[in-house]
């Protein structure tokens, strides 16, 4: 055998061996499940997922590759005993939980997913949910309301403008928003941000287009960080004093804490006292 077949052999035979390599992996890779996950913690799609609404298959859901979510906790299969995760739609941003919204049902979370390594990965919390850390239990994210401060308990069925950052990073703002609304509506404006830097306790929110609602800087003419929107926490509590339905007494106070938004004053509800 000459040399050159001799090259050519062992090329065919190592290409042989790597391809047996590769489709191991991958086949190990697709049979491993989730096994545990910390509180809150945050996940990111490996591939496309289609699925539908838990409840109502005729509900179509398409979650892109790359999507960051928070992951509930695990179930687990009664009959397989493989662990398996359900998304809430809610929670992300408008054109993936659109079809949810507009549908006639109330359910708001993916059928069970099966937890497969393949599907999903762990990864750490994104930056641009630290916007909002909630007191008491520790969570990201959540709504924050423009004004002063809270309304009395028995005016909070007044609409009110707020906003938010999705979990897969999306600045919404809402106007004439429900506070009793079960799904998350339409935004009256929003973009995808794309860059996030925080100093002390401010974060700075970097969108491609102007957000709604916002005194947005326009910081840039091209690339995808061309509008700038400063967040910032401050150490002020403001107390909403909530009487009781006689009005002769006061039932609780509520506390909330200041922010200012594109220098807009806005607030987030802390917790409330009882006397």
């Amino acid at each position: 055998m000459t040399l050159t077949r001799i090259k050519k052999a062992f090329i065919l035979v190592t290409m042989a061996f790597l391809t047996l390599v590769i489709l191991t992996v991958t086949a190990n890779a697709s049979s491993k499940y989730l096994t545990k996950l910390a509180k809150n913690q945050y996940l990111e799609t490996r591939r496309t997922i289609h699925t539908t609404n838990s409840h109502y298959k005729n509900v179509k859901i398409t979650i892109p590759k790359g999507t960051v979510f928070k992951s509930g906790s695990l179930g687990k299969s009664a009959k397989s005993h493989k662990t398996y995760i359900t998304i809430n739609m809610n929670n992300l941003s408008w054109h993936l939980r659109k079809g949810i919204v507009q549908s006639k049902h109330n359910v708001t979370v993916t059928k069970g997913i099966w937890a497969k390594t393949s599907y999903f990965k762990k990864v750490h919390a994104p930056k641009y949910q630290s916007y909002f850390k909630q007191p008491y239990t520790g969570n990201l994210g959540g709504l924050v309301w423009q004004g002063n401060k809270s309304f009395p308990l028995r005016q909070q069925f007044k609409i009110e403008n707020c906003f938010r950052v999705t979990e897969d990073g999306y600045l919404e703002y809402f106007t004439g928003y429900n506070y009793w609304v079960t799904k998350m509506p339409r935004p009256y404006s929003y973009a995808k941000i794309h860059k996030t830097i925080k100093k002390g306790s401010s974060l700075y929110v970097y969108t491609k287009s102007k957000v709604g609602g916002f005194p947005m800087y326009h910081v840039h003419k091209k690339g995808n960080d061309r509008y700038r929107l400063k967040i910032r926490k401050t150490n002020q509590h403001l107390a909403t004093i909530n009487p009781d339905q006689n009005k002769k007494y006061d039932d609780s106070v509520t506390i909330s804490i200041r922010y200012y938004v594109g220098g807009k004053k806005f607030y987030v509800n802390s917790q409330r006292i009882y006397p």
